[in-house]
Formats: C-alpha cells, structure tokens, sequence
C-alpha cells in the first residue's frame, strides 16, 4: 500500500511476506531509529509483527494512526486481565488491577483529577527552584569527587528522583529501593510470581506512610490520595491509592533519567548539537524549544503500552477488527514525515512540533510537564557549569542496558570535563 492510494482493506488483505519479529533490533551502542520502522510508515503503515510472547499484533507507524488509537480509549482500549494470553513485550501482563490503565475512561479521568493540580505547568515552574538548586549541588559533588564521573548515577537519575520524593512525601533515602522496583516494573522476563512478590514489598513499604498522612494529612500527592480515599470507595478505593501512588514511586523517575542520558550519549557525538545547546543555556524559551526537538528523537525503548480493539476501527485505510491487539510505537510517529519535516535532521528551532514522546489521549503521562522542566534544568545545569563536559570513553565502551527491559541506552556514563 503506498502513500498515494486511499483505499479501503481488511486488515487480512494487507500486502505483506510475513509478520516481522518484533522490537526491531538497535545497531550495537547506537540509539537510532531501526530503519525497518520508516519503510513500514512509507510502505505499509499497519503491519502485521510477530510480538515476543502471545502470537502477532499490528504495529502502527503514522502519527495520525499513532494519535487516533491513543485517543479513542473506547474502540482502542487498555488490555485487561480479562483479554487473556494477547500479544505483548512480557512474559506476563505488567497490568494490575486498579491501576489507571484498567479502569474505565470514566474513571480514569475521575482518579487523575484528583491529583492534578500537582501535574500542571505552574506546580513545575514552582518547582523549577528546588531543581536548580540540587543540579548545581549534584554538580557540586562531581566537581568535588573529580573526574570521570557518571552523569546517570551521578547526575541524571537522582534528580527526577528528588522531584517523586518531594512530591509524595517519601523520604529521599529509601531511593535505592525505589530504582529496584522500577527495574522490575519494566523488566520483560518477570514471571507473575515475581510481579507479585514485588508489589506486596511495594505495598509494605508504604502502608506506614498512608498511617501516617491518616494522623497528620499533607499537601502532597500521597496526602491527597489518602484524603480522597477516606471519603469512601466511590472517590477511590484502596487498590486505586495504591496504584496510583506506587507507580509513581517505581516509574516515575525512569523516563526523565533515561531521556537525558540517552539524549547526552547522542549529543556528545554531536558537537554542532551541542554547541548550538549551549548557546540557549541563558534563555529559557530557546532552551523549552530545543529540549521538545530532544524529546522528539530520543529513543527510549520499543514503544509504548499497546492497546486492543474493542470495536472495528480503520487505520490508514485498513479496517481492523475487535481483538486485534495494536503497538502504537510513540517514537516513530515523531519521525512521520509528514508531519515533521525532514524528520531525521535535529532543529531546536522546529515549529509546530506535535511531539508523541509523552503518549495522547486520556493516558498521556501526566507527569509530562515536570519532566519538561527537569530536562531543561538538567541541560542547562550541566553546560553552564562544565561546559567541556564530553564521554570519557568511546561510545562503543559505554555500558549498555541489558536487553530484558523496556528501556535502552546507556546503563551509565561516563564523562569528564
């Protein structure tokens, strides 16, 4: 099927050989888009792929596609429990009960608005201080340690960190724990037995802190939860609170640490990036503007949380039916030409940019504007203070993630300045 045609099939009769095995495979240390991806946009944008475990699925390749599934959560669904052995990336199903992505769009929407006002851009730009103030601290201390210094565990990953702990009222030294369970939330190899295993430590270790905002409510996240769950199951019930307060803690420091590390592997490759990276360091809106660009093609993983039609739905002029399990691969549909120009070439001045790196719909990630703010303070931290920053090894010596997670890219970095 090519571009120029508008024609309406089955989903059986697309022209393909055979399902490919997906994820497609990354060059060995290279965080660029497989090229499998772009002639599947150009060639046939609903593709039928052999997923690791279950059987096939379709991925989709075109931000439109991308956008109208991720939009309509009534015909292109969440998978539950109940949808059974489908197709996915996992040994078993990392969906819980409870948690936002098994509810109904109703309720969805009902849970979120609870905690909103600890999401929005003005919560992140009162937060924007305290960032500053601990990137400047954290570089502080590699200065003082000296170089080589490890901009992931060093740098990167304490800083989202810091903005979970303050915004649960966690304490911050329990971090360490909080970077095992998000290693287990997103490892593809976990049985169910271990999934379980891990939510009950989870759940043991924030039973006290609920006790404890019971006796003496707060302002943040979790004090929030623990208020609106005192009014009553029809607010939110117990497996809702819980949920939602442990998947912050285990995932949400993950995308923002793995953003900016993966973001610095390329750009220190890239020393015309970085120069012009520099140049914005003092102006904010520049620096806003370059950061979407980084977000727009920085690769992370494979994609994000498939879906599953409920109902017939039609993508790129192909009509798929009911139980059809759908990849909806975020990073790809940032590099749809057709809607970016010249989308394997890096502008920080690119406008519009209707960047798919946060999801759509009701489950876009709802920290979105706080990772917004803490890449740029990170960025601008970073090359105010150590503007020679630089790998401190060849690229092809940086350790790389192990490949059962859902995540990829550098499992730290080494730099020096």
């Amino acid at each position: 099927m090519s571009n120029e045609q508008d024609i309406n099939v089955q989903v059986q009769d697309v022209q393909q050989e055979a399902p490919l095995h997906f994820p497609f495979p990354l060059a060995d240390h290279r965080l660029e888009l497989p090229k499998e991806y772009t002639e599947l946009q150009a060639k046939c944008p609903v593709a039928r792929v052999k997923m690791p475990y279950g059987g096939d699925a379709l991925l989709l390749t075109r931000h439109a596609d991308i956008t109208k599934a991720a939009n309509d959560a009534q015909r292109c669904g969440t998978i539950l429990r109940s949808d059974g052995d489908v197709p996915r990336m996992e040994v078993s199903s990392r969906t819980r009960e409870g948690s936002l992505f098994t509810v109904t769009p109703e309720r969805h929407n009902q849970i979120r608005r609870l905690v909103t006002q600890a999401f929005t851009v003005k919560h992140a730009n009162e937060m924007r201080p305290g960032v500053v103030t601990l990137t400047n601290r954290l570089i502080d201390e590699m200065e003082r340690k000296g170089p080589p210094a490890d901009l992931y565990e060093d740098y990167a990953i304490k800083t989202p960190m810091a903005v979970i702990c303050e915004l649960l009222g966690i304490p911050y030294e329990d971090e360490r724990l909080f970077r095992e369970w998000g290693r287990d939330l997103l490892s593809r190899t976990a049985t169910s037995e271990e999934q379980q295993e891990r939510w009950q430590k989870m759940v043991q270790y924030i039973t006290p802190l609920i006790e404890k905002e019971r006796a003496n409510p707060s302002n943040t996240v979790l004090g929030l939860l623990v208020k609106n769950h005192e009014q009553g199951d029809g607010v939110l019930t117990e497996q809702e609170m819980l949920s939602f307060a442990l998947g912050l803690i285990a995932a949400g420091f993950e995308t923002t640490s793995t953003s900016f590390t993966n973001s610095a592997f390329v750009l220190f490759q890239r020393p015309d990036l970085l120069e012009q990276l520099k140049a914005r360091v003092d102006d904010a809106e520049a620096m806003a503007s370059a950061i979407e660009e980084i977000l727009r093609v920085t690769l992370l993983g494979a994609g994000g949380r498939p879906r599953i039609a409920r109902e017939e739905v039609e993508f790129s002029g192909v009509h798929v039916p009911p139980g059809e399990v759908l990849v909806l691969p975020f990073h790809v549909g940032n590099r749809d030409p057709s809607v970016f120009s010249d989308p394997d070439v890096v502008n920080f001045d690119r406008t519009p940019n209707p960047i798919l790196s946060f999801g759509r719909g009701i489950h876009a990630c709802l920290g979105q504007q706080l990772a917004r703010m803490e890449m740029q303070v990170l960025w601008m931290t970073l090359l105010k203070r150590l503007p020679n920053v630089r790998l401190a090894v060849a690229p092809s010596e940086v350790p790389w993630r192990s490949g059962d997670t859902a995540t990829t890219g550098p499992a730290h970095l080494p730099v020096v300045w």
